[in-house]
């Protein structure tokens, strides 16, 4: 999905659906459009605590494979409405009915260039064009003269009209009854959103509402509906693609240092060398992984963030601590199982290529030691494989690190990136303030709720990868066990 924006004298077109945002000032109508088109730039939308921050209409496309599908007019907010609505009644005068669209061109001819009702003005040029509307209140906030003198003078445009009550936290919808008691008069539809808390599939109904409310742009918005659930499915997968690049970089990841043997204190060079070296290991392993998050927020379109480095992906990462094994990767229990049902399906090729005359003994042996080697390596402290090997002629032995021996490594890795995604969406494109998004574990390991086929999936893959192997199948499978998972992800948000 990409935005597009511009100032144009015409705003409305008969090729794309055109809806105008309007609503009293500190509505949260910029908020809106920032969630509902995923645009974080204060440049191109300005989201600000002071009221009266949009002065202009703009115009602003939610484009999809390169074709503008719908179009916003971010207008001002109502200044005046109990005066303008005087005015136009003044202006219909006597004739019969209520006033319409003629008399609220004729309110615009008279009032635009006296600046009287400037604001109103410009908000109502859209509709005057055939645009449609997004009412956009506070639930919050009483029903005051002022919002019901608004409501009548959209009801006067006739236009295809949708209200949007736009909750602001747990306690903002107190005078929600009130609001759809007067709105259900007056609009098509009343839908609630909260543009600081929205996820995809809000945003996704909410224009797939606009759908209802104008039977003459149906064909148009089902199939823009359908662009966006493809994008979207097309960025989930591109998500999983990246963390499989993360994984596999940081699985296979190595450090290299040397040191001299003919030094005056050769062990104590040693050290010194597996220090430094396992140092900037693991100051690779957090920038692989930061720089995955910031990928994902990309990808996501969260342009105004960057990632923090997670905490305590660093020299001081202990696998066997209880703190961690409270928060990420697999209990020991998991890693047991996990690591039992992978060595028995090595053990069952065994028995294949014995054409089964085993009699099941390697699957037995298979499960049991890949099951106990979980086990005690569960428990181990992480320490780095440690190679070492001469450096040509002129003596010194050259050192290699990484990665940890604790199984449990591959599943704090994929913990650890899985919170990052679950962070990047909950966060709602309206949300200012904070341009870091937090290394934080969150609410526990997401790895260890998985189901047992996932599980098993990923660590016959973690083991192909440790073994530096490249098997399609098992990559095929981890692929579509990552997609179930971010999409189980999405679901529980």
């Amino acid at each position: 999905m990409a935005l597009r924006t511009t100032q144009p004298a015409e705003w409305v077109t008969a090729e794309v659906p055109c809806f105008a945002v309007v609503g009293k000032v500190n509505m949260g109508k910029s908020a809106v459009l920032a969630t509902l088109l995923e645009e974080d730039d204060d440049r191109i939308i300005r989201i600000s605590p002071e009221p009266g921050e949009t002065t202009r209409c703009q115009r602003l496309s939610l484009v999809l494979d390169g074709a503008e599908r719908l179009r916003f007019i971010d207008t001002p907010g109502f200044q005046q409405p109990i005066e303008a609505l005087r005015a136009i009644r003044a202006l219909h005068g006597n004739r019969n009915g209520t006033p319409g669209l003629a008399t609220l061109q004729a309110f615009v001819d008279e009032y635009r260039d006296s600046h009287q009702f400037e604001d109103e003005c410009r908000l109502l040029e859209p509709l005057l064009q055939g645009a449609g509307i997004l009412y956009v209140i506070d639930p919050g906030v009483a029903v005051y003269d002022s919002f019901l003198a608004e409501i009548e003078i959209l009801r006067f445009s006739g236009r295809a009209r949708l209200a949007l009550l736009n909750q602001r936290g747990e306690t903002g919808a107190v005078h929600e009854h009130e609001w759809r008691e007067h709105l259900g008069k007056a609009f098509n539809l009343v839908r609630v959103f909260d543009a600081h808390r929205a996820r995809f599939a809000t945003r996704r109904d909410l224009l797939a509402a606009l759908n209802q409310i104008d039977e003459r742009d149906r064909e148009h918005l089902q199939t823009t509906t359908a662009l966006l659930d493809a994008e979207w499915q097309q960025r989930r997968e591109e998500a999983v693609e990246r963390i499989q690049h993360f994984l596999r970089a940081a699985l296979t990841l190595r450090e290299y240092g040397h040191y001299a043997e003919d030094a005056p204190a050769p062990e104590a060079a040693k050290r010194e060398a597996v220090k430094q070296a396992s140092r900037r290991y693991y100051e690779r392993i957090a920038a692989l992984e930061r720089e995955t998050a910031n990928d994902l927020l990309r990808l996501y379109r969260h342009t105004a963030v960057q990632a923090e480095a997670m905490k305590g992906f660093d020299d001081d990462l202990d696998l066997a601590s209880d703190e961690t094994w409270r928060r990420l990767g697999l209990t020991r229990q998991q890693l047991t199982f996990v690591g039992a049902a992978v060595g028995a399906s090595a053990g069952i090729g065994v028995d294949a290529a014995t054409f089964g005359h085993s009699l099941g003994v390697g699957a037995l042996i298979g499960g049991l030691g890949g099951g106990a080697l979980a086990f005690f390596k569960g428990d181990a402290i992480p320490t780095l494989r440690l190679d070492m090997a001469r450096i040509g002629p002129l003596g010194g032995q050259r050192i290699t690190v990484g990665p940890p021996r604790n199984p449990n490594f591959a599943w704090v890795l994929l913990d650890s990136i899985l919170i990052r995604y679950r962070q990047i969406l909950s966060r709602a494109h309206a949300r200012r303030g904070d341009a870091l998004l937090e290394g934080e574990a969150g609410d526990g390991s997401i790895a260890r709720e998985l189901a047992g086929g996932p599980q098993k999936a990923l660590a016959r893959w973690f083991r192909s990868v440790n073994r530096a192997q490249r098997d399609p199948e098992q990559e095929s499978a981890a692929f579509a066990a990552l997609l179930a998972v971010l999409t189980s992800i999405e679901d529980e948000l």
